[in-house]
């Protein structure tokens, strides 16, 4: 009677041991597999922890994964640069051994498109919906750390406006400045990370003092020591067949024209192959001063991306 209660607990220890051997040597599939198995995402630019519109994450800001049989999945960030699946139901894992490479943009879409999201960047005061970003990253099970590296896919444009001969800082301030001659309406694809312009050229368009449609009113940063007021302009990458009429109305109704140009700043990087032209990831600073007589436009520079304060909309 002893020996088959032995034999009995033997039994059972082998047939427990089969059952952990079976289950570790399943493939995983969706919805029961461990967390190793599972890519953990993290998203920089640049070196440090940014988000698209200024240059760090801010919670609840959602990304569009996609690779192996996933596609468009969305994540989203306590505001440390670390990701989560925003449903639970839908987190990517890895189907197998392989390496796996991953895609992610910013800000995430239903694509109800497919895979391109278009945009008009007239409406500068909503800059996060149309500062898009991509990156590639891979990841597998033996090395679940995905970091994708986001690199910006529009053009900013900060337009740094001075005080000259006979105008005060409070006319810099109030100016209604508009800007012409250029696209505004454009598609990114999510896919292959690339953003273009494709409507026809825009009318004058009033990027700061517009008082019939304050969404067109760009971010900007007074700086009352300097006395000067910076805007921050977000568009799509394209050519121009010649510099882009800019105009300032100071108080009064007195109005003054320049025209910007942009192939010396690229020259700075493209050489001889520059043009005048807004490249994908490129800040392009210029500086224009208002006098009374008319306007000074002091060069353009090309600068890393870099955050600005965007807490205030209106010219004023």
């Amino acid at each position: 009677m002893k020996m088959m209660k032995a034999k009995c607990k033997m039994i059972a220890a082998a047939a427990m041991a089969l059952m952990l051997v079976a289950c570790n040597s399943e493939e995983p599939t969706p919805g029961g597999e461990a967390m190793r198995d599972a890519p953990r995402f993290s998203a920089t630019i640049a070196g440090a922890a940014t988000r698209a519109y200024n240059t760090v994450w801010e919670a609840g800001d959602e990304i569009g994964i996609s690779g192996d049989s996933y596609a468009n999945v969305c994540y989203t960030t306590g505001g440390n640069g670390s990701f989560a699946p925003k449903d639970e139901g839908g987190k990517i894992y890895f189907q197998d051994n392989n390496e796996v490479t991953f895609t992610a943009y910013y800000p995430w879409n239903d694509l109800a498109d497919g895979t391109t999201i278009t945009a008009d960047t007239w409406g500068q005061a909503e800059q996060k919906m149309f500062d898009f970003l991509w990156a590639q990253a891979t990841g597998s099970k033996a090395d679940p750390d995905v970091a994708f590296r986001f690199a910006h896919r529009m053009a900013k444009v900060v337009l740094t406006v001075k005080c000259g001969d006979g105008v005060g800082y409070d006319e810099v301030k109030a100016a209604v400045l508009s800007l012409d001659c250029f696209k505004h309406g454009g598609s990114f694809n999510t896919a292959t990370g690339t953003a273009e312009a494709t409507e026809n050229e825009s009318a004058m368009w009033e990027f700061a003092g517009n008082t019939e449609n304050e969404a067109y009113n760009a971010p900007l940063e007074n700086d009352d020591e300097k006395q000067t007021v910076s805007y921050t302009l977000i568009f799509f990458p394209q050519t121009f067949d010649a510099a882009l009429p800019f105009t300032a109305e100071l108080p009064g109704k007195q109005a003054f024209n320049a025209k910007l140009d942009f192939t010396a700043a690229n020259a700075e990087i493209d050489l001889t192959d520059a043009k005048n032209e807004w490249v994908a990831g490129r800040q392009y600073n210029m500086g224009v001063v208002l006098n009374k007589t008319g306007i000074t436009v002091e060069g353009c520079t090309i600068m890393p991306w870099e955050e600005v304060n965007v807490g205030d909309i209106d010219a004023q």
